[in-house]
């Protein structure tokens, strides 16, 4: 039963490899969540958010230090805790983080995302670029840097780019000049066209 359970939880939390659930990776801040899933134990279940001393907002919990820990130290902890109510606890946790997306975007908001989320796939939670938007421009806000990067063809790095916690994506607007330039050369290229159906026609007679 156990072994159902396990699987099951792991099914929900997107079959994260083991290796990201060990290894000592970026860990969460204040303002994510920690997802958990305990056997038997409701009350230690869902998803729980980072409170600003780095512990979980959880009345039972809230001795776990899970801010800049790696997913070893808060297994650890989170195990050393539910012994406390059971001897052999069966559970599974991962992190959330919280990421903004701004901008020409369709939902700009404040979203929980798991680790494996991709960039990509952080804009498509936002309803995806509006008309007005610069994909090629835009803007990742990490750790205090800014980075710009082409999502309308984006590299196999760009779009294989996982989310960080603290992560701002945001899409600028494109300028009006930028659409008449679009225009204005859209105009040329119709001109020429023309202009080159008129030379062959008069080469035909």
């Amino acid at each position: 039963m156990r072994r159902i359970f396990v699987l099951v939880i792991l099914a929900l939390f997107g079959a994260v490899p083991a290796a990201a659930q060990t290894g000592a990776d970026v860990s969460v801040r204040p303002g994510d969540q920690i997802r958990l899933a305990v056997w038997r134990q409701p009350d230690f279940s869902g998803d729980f958010p980072v409170a600003p001393d780095g512990t979980i907002q959880h009345p039972l919990l809230s001795e776990v230090r899970v801010a800049g820990a790696t997913r070893a130290q808060i297994r650890e902890q989170i195990l050393r805790t539910l012994q406390r109510y059971e001897r052999e606890p069966q559970f599974v946790f991962d992190f959330l983080y919280r990421v903004g997306v701004s901008g020409e975007v369709r939902l700009p908001n404040l979203y929980t995302l798991t680790p494996e989320t991709t960039i990509v796939q952080a804009l498509a939670a936002a309803g995806g670029a509006s008309d007005n938007a610069r994909l090629d421009q835009a803007v990742l806000l990490r750790d205090g840097r800014e980075t710009i990067i082409d999502l309308l063809r984006p590299t196999p790095e760009v779009a294989a780019m996982k989310v960080q916690s603290g992560d701002i994506l945001r899409l600028p607007r494109r300028t009006q000049r930028l659409r008449e330039t679009v225009s204005f050369g859209s105009s040329i290229i119709a001109a020429l066209g023309s202009v080159a159906g008129a030379i062959l026609l008069l080469q035909q007679n």
